[in-house]
């Protein structure tokens, strides 16, 4: 295996021999789009799941430092269970400490008087693709190398996806077994399998439990306990790949001799939050560009803003609601039109229903937006803006003979009316 950083510095020779076989990939895979000159893609919407381009996008291949996007998922997930925190200092296995030394495999020098934060590995991990900071911060979440790459695993069957992993950092057996890290009952030369599909959907479950990791993902450079790392997302701005009109602020590359050069890539049109996966590459960031202004040309976003309601209560008593997204949209092809209904439910949880109390930041309404066309249906969640009250514990349960069940299924149908407003 080869650095990303080496294998960047022999773009440019590779460049020049790669455009004269442009004419052979010109096949189109879809529609206004050309191939890309990769294994696999896949473009999709992050809001809605609709996808947008795909090339082999189910098949399974090597995804290197791509992996480090479910590793950081679970760690968010970890965090917003309670069971860890961003500031915990996090020990790193000496053997990770060992890894970090071998200038091929990391970019980030450990030492074992270091002491790092789930934050700053996060960083580390995202930002300088630190394989140390990723196996440390499994380790962390699930007690050991083993448990976490089994939850890699179940998270992805949870998920339906079609995912084979083995290493919570990328690398594959042949790198790992010098440092403890080869996984009991696995080949000497496994890796990690994923698809295109597979891994935008591990984005778009990242996006979604973290909006804000793409702050960090977007850092050209950052440092971490004191070293300065930096980022290898040539599609950043400052760097050689940058096209303003692409807006890309993110996610994460990864590259190996058996995976080439992987990128998964977050971007925005016009308002909307887009993720595009390209494997197995050699001009991967120029073709991510490509990619994303053909597809731009291809769809038209249909937009359907979403505001703030007014929720009344059966008492009189009005609350103010908000969505958890200002827009949602589809996607049609050229100049089509498209027809959009949308429709509101109220939703009280059962413990709303149960103690009386709304309080600020639950969700009391859900937002259904479905495109008649495209076949996609999206909800959206309304929450709370303030405290409110539906009935007192005196008045529910005042008469000894009201039956429990009976008076939550009349409260659920009854105890709140939303206005259309």
């Amino acid at each position: 295996m080869k650095s990303l950083k080496r294998w960047l510095v022999r773009l440019s020779a590779g460049l020049a021999v790669l455009a004269g076989l442009t004419p052979a990939l010109t096949a189109h895979a879809a529609s206004g789009v050309t191939k890309v000159p990769a294994r696999a893609a896949y473009v999709m919407d992050a809001q809605s799941g609709q996808a947008l381009y795909q090339q082999n996008a189910n098949k399974r291949y090597p995804i290197a430092s791509l992996s480090k996007l479910l590793t950081v998922y679970l760690t968010v997930k970890a965090i917003d269970a309670g069971k860890i925190n961003w500031t915990d200092q996090v020990p790193v296995d000496h053997n990770l400490i060992r890894l970090s030394h071998n200038s091929v495999f990391s970019s980030l020098r450990m030492k074992a008087s270091d002491q790092f934060t789930v934050k700053d590995l996060v960083v580390a991990a995202m930002v300088a693709s630190s394989n140390s900071a990723a196996s440390a911060l499994g380790d962390y979440v699930a007690g050991s190398n083993a448990a976490f790459i089994q939850a890699m695993n179940q998270q992805c069957q949870d998920w339906g996806i079609d995912a084979h992993f083995i290493s919570s950092s990328g690398l594959d057996n042949s790198d790992l077994k010098s440092y403890g890290y080869r996984l009991p009952g696995t080949g000497a030369t496994e890796e990690n399998l994923v698809s295109a599909k597979a891994i935008s959907i591990v984005a778009q479950h990242l996006l979604k439990a973290d909006p804000e990791i793409t702050q960090i993902s977007s850092k050209t450079e950052a440092t971490v306990n004191g070293t300065k790392v930096y980022n290898e997302n040539s599609c950043l701005p400052g760097k050689t790949q940058y096209k303003k009109e692409s807006q890309i602020d993110g996610l994460k590359t990864g590259y190996t001799e058996n995976a080439k050069l992987c990128y998964t890539a977050t971007f925005w049109v016009n308002g909307e939050r887009m993720i595009a996966t390209i494997l197995g590459g050699d001009t991967t960031f120029s073709a991510m560009n490509k990619l994303i202004k053909q597809v731009k040309q291809e769809y038209q976003l249909q937009p359907t803003a979403l505001n703030s309601r007014t929720v009344t209560l059966v008492n009189g008593a009005k609350i103010l609601a908000a969505p958890n997204t200002a827009q949602v949209g589809s996607w049609t092809k050229g100049n089509q039109t498209d027809t959009i209904t949308t429709s509101f439910k109220p939703q009280l949880t059962a413990t709303q229903l149960k103690t009386g109390q709304v309080q600020a930041g639950e969700p009391v309404g859900e937002m259904t937006v479905a495109d008649q066309q495209t076949g996609i249906t999206q909800h959206v969640t309304y929450y709370a803006r303030s405290n409110a009250t539906l009935f007192t514990s005196h008045q529910a349960f005042r008469t000894a003979t009201t039956q429990p069940a009976t008076l939550l299924k009349t409260l659920t149908t009854q105890t709140a009316v939303f206005d259309a407003g």
